[in-house]
């Protein structure tokens, strides 16, 4: 048994020059052209999340303007001279860390004022360390303020903080600011791969590179698990090992999840999520991890394998490519926002097994990809009077002979050339000019509706909500909205949105300069008493349950009001 007391890896391979920071060289290079230049600022914040080198880099700092092995401050401390070697241990009487924390009085800062006017002992420079500095005082910042505008010609204050939104407007103006980055998982395997090696130990880069992971670009956090997984492993740390020393999930269990969302299996998730909870693995880190997977789905799905974004064991690249392919681009997105919702706070481990079981039941069951975009889209093409594709994920298949009079052309998406109407003389859309007129008004109308739509959203939306009345030889074309389409009306009614309406008839037809928009009454109709008591309870309930209209009603929390027949469909059951 070595008599030597063990020192943490995090300790003990702390950085000790500039060029040992690892991930930060915007700010090493700047302070080493300060030392060579010896433009030497008198306060300096130090801005990052936890365990990235603030500290480590004060003190660094600290090395550079007092090392004795040098006549002035330097870029290369010696680290053996007797200035080096005590600030490296914490030791040195003129370098002052204190803990803001735990010294935030306004007495605590009164006694700084006092001390800092006095003359370092040893070094050229007396130098001040505040950690966690935010959790200063109010009244403490104040008492500090003067101090760091004109401190003695001796003093330097290094402030480091991980909230810098809590430090004052007027302490930050008084520092020169550097904003520490988190390091990416490239340089943390590189950094874990030289301390590995140091140890005379060895790892598989898939374990290093899920270290880096879950380290989240913290150098501090990434070299406290190898430390773990080193007393763990003895000789040689491996992919598995790091699951197991964390605690971690193993990657099948999220895998089977995927699958059984795949095939509809409630039963199967449910019991995944009932054994990660019997096993005693955390609920939130889970979350997290699945977070995690389904980014990654997301990733492969839209960018494809690339390691620099994904950084994962060939076996895993594999098995995210089945199961990538197996899910709509929406559909992902939606879960990822799902996850996200449910990484905030809960009170409890059941407060959190539930939302997330329920999230995971709703993600199952509700298996129609409704978002706002894909409404939009829909909206758009059947105001153009046409009908989108039927999609064998999602969408119901079109109805087999709909009543005559609302037939339309389906709109082409990317035709080599648009199909005229039956009946109808020949239409040419899209970029050619046309006179808006004659017996195919109404299906000229469609196309400038499909067009509208493609060039601006929101025109093609409202425009679906009116029809052509008649065309005037002035250029004037009449236009009547829909009963109840207020919103539409409301719109046009707006001077930008009815010259924008203009101007695009203008662009796309020869003989129409001017609009002008009316709202249709609607048509009283007279329904016989005993319908009226039976449909909304039969009728509506009957279309609750079809599984596209519950989808709808889920997205936007609304229920079913009202069921309009279309003209000449009164007489029409009920769909099955």
């Amino acid at each position: 048994m070595s008599s030597q007391p063990y020192v943490a890896i995090a300790r003990k391979w702390r950085p000790q020059t500039f060029d040992e920071v690892v991930g930060q060289d915007h700010i090493t290079r700047t302070l080493k052209n300060a030392l060579q230049s010896g433009r030497i600022h008198h306060a300096f914040l130090f801005i990052g999340s936890r365990g990235i080198g603030k500290t480590t880099t004060a003190r660094i700092l600290a090395k550079a303007l007092n090392c004795t092995a040098h006549d002035g401050p330097t870029v290369s401390p010696c680290g053996e001279c007797d200035n080096c070697q005590s600030i490296a241990q914490g030791t040195n009487i003129d370098v002052i860390e204190i803990d803001g924390a735990s010294n935030n009085s306004v007495e605590d800062v009164r006694e700084i004022r006092e001390t800092v006017r006095m003359v370092p002992s040893s070094s050229r420079y007396k130098i001040y360390i505040i950690d966690e500095v935010h959790q200063l005082s109010l009244a403490a910042f104040n008492a500090l303020l003067k101090t760091l505008e004109e401190p003695p010609p001796h003093a330097i204050f290094v402030l480091a903080t991980t909230e810098a939104h809590k430090i004052p407007a007027t302490v930050i103006s008084r520092c020169q600011r550097y904003d520490f980055r988190r390091v990416t998982i490239h340089n943390l395997v590189e950094l874990l791969q030289t301390i590995v090696a140091k140890e005379g130990l060895t790892a598989t880069d898939d374990a290093l590179y899920a270290i880096a992971r879950v380290a989240e670009g913290g150098v501090r956090d990434a070299e406290s698990i190898l430390d773990k997984l080193i007393t763990y492993s003895e000789t040689t740390i491996s992919f598995e090992d790091v699951f197991d020393v964390l605690g971690l999930v193993p990657w099948k269990a999220f895998h089977d999840i995927c699958d059984a969302m795949l095939q509809g299996d409630i039963t199967s998730q449910l019991e995944i999520v009932d054994d990660v909870a019997a096993t005693g693995k955390d609920l939130s880190q889970f979350v997290e991890d699945l977070l995690r997977y389904f980014r990654n789905l997301l990733v492969y799905r839209t960018a494809g394998a690339r390691q620099s974004l994904l950084r994962l064991p060939e076996a895993e690249m594999e098995a995210l490519a089945i199961r990538a392919k197996k899910f709509p681009v929406v559909k992902l997105i939606r879960l990822i926002e799902s996850f996200s919702d449910l990484c905030n706070n809960f009170d409890s481990q059941l407060a959190q097994r539930t939302a997330l079981e329920a999230m995971l039941i709703r993600s199952t069951k509700v298996d129609v990809d409704i978002s706002l975009d894909s409404v939009m889209e829909k909206l758009i093409h059947l105001g153009a009077g046409g009908i989108l594709p039927a999609s064998a994920a999602s969408a119901p298949a079109a109805p087999a002979s709909p009543p005559a009079e609302r037939k339309a052309p389906r709109p082409p998406e990317n035709p080599p050339e648009a199909e005229p109407p039956r009946g109808a003389s020949t239409v040419r859309p899209t970029a050619k000019r046309m006179t808006l007129g004659g017996d195919s008004l109404v299906d000229q109308w469609r196309m400038l509706v499909h067009e509208a739509g493609q060039s601006a959203l929101s025109l093609g939306i409202w425009l679906g909500r009116a029809h052509p009345v008649s065309v005037e030889d002035t250029g004037l074309l009449e236009l009547e909205l829909e009963p109840g389409a207020v919103q539409a009306q409301a719109f046009f009614e707006e001077k930008e949105n009815h010259a924008q309406l203009e101007a695009f008839l203008q662009k796309h037809t020869d003989n129409i300069r001017q609009v002008r928009l009316s709202l249709a009454q609607a048509k009283k109709k007279s329904v016989a008493p005993q319908r009226q008591a039976e449909e909304p309870e039969g009728h509506i309930a009957q279309l609750a349950t079809d599984e596209c209209i519950a989808a709808v009603l889920d997205q936007f929390k609304g229920r079913i009001v009202q069921i309009i027949p279309q003209d000449g469909a009164e007489n029409a059951s009920p769909p099955n």
